[in-house]
């Protein structure tokens, strides 16, 4: 049985729609909303909900940072990641992230029904066939990048940040109080983690993996 249900997206049309629609399957089941990542986490610690049905765009804490903080705080509720996003990255980083589950938004009440029901029942990560083919074929983001940047120390972490988000060296420097020189060493220390020190930049390397660094840093 599925107790309760929480559906976190920030475009309430599609929060409404989605209740609609499973309420068919889940006549009994008591459903909640969130709009932001902030509201997911607080209102997870409150009514413990059997499975979160998680944007990854939303605003503030994006799905997979709201993901990562969830699993901090030792919630045991069953994620399924719904989203836009079809890029295999995503589903890379919300398995490592221990999610459950991995759909687009264009997917049938049938089979979302089926895979909430198979989440709730099973220790499986579920996910459509399209990503499970990506999935198991190639497998070389989780061995490559993700660790690596795991391996960041928090210093390093707050230097990409911050040219992440657009500040230059001087900025940088600037903004953590520390000398230029020792940006670059810290840029430097970066790319050598990444495996990266002769063949690209460290802007160019930043801006090449901005899509994926957004929900790692």
């Amino acid at each position: 049985m599925v107790s309760t249900i929480l559906i976190a997206d920030d475009h309430e049309l599609f929060r409404k729609s989605l209740i609609i629609a499973l309420t068919e399957y889940f006549p009994n089941t008591t459903f909640k909303e969130a709009s932001s990542g902030n509201e997911v986490i607080e209102l997870t610690k409150k009514i413990h909900p059997d499975i979160i049905l998680l944007d990854i765009e939303m605003p503030r804490i994006n799905g997979i940072k709201t993901l990562f903080q969830l699993r901090q705080n030792n919630i045991k509720s069953k994620v399924l990641m719904l989203t836009a996003k079809a890029a295999k990255e995503f589903i890379f980083i919300s398995k490592k992230y221990e999610a459950n589950g991995y759909f687009t938004k264009n997917i049938s009440p049938d089979m979302l029904a089926e895979s909430i029901l198979r989440i709730i029942s099973s220790n499986l990560f579920v996910c459509s066939e399209w990503f499970a083919l990506e999935f198991h074929s190639s497998d070389q983001f989780i061995k490559n990048i993700m660790p690596k940047i795991d391996k960041l120390t928090n210093r390093e972490r707050e230097v990409l940040t911050n040219f992440f988000n657009g500040y230059n060296t001087e900025e940088v420097s600037s903004i953590m109080n520390v000398k230029k020189k020792s940006i670059d060493n810290y840029k430097n220390r970066i790319l050598s983690k990444m495996d990266k020190t002769h063949d690209i930049s460290f802007n160019d390397w930043v801006n090449k993996n901005r899509d994926i660094l957004k929900f790692m840093i």
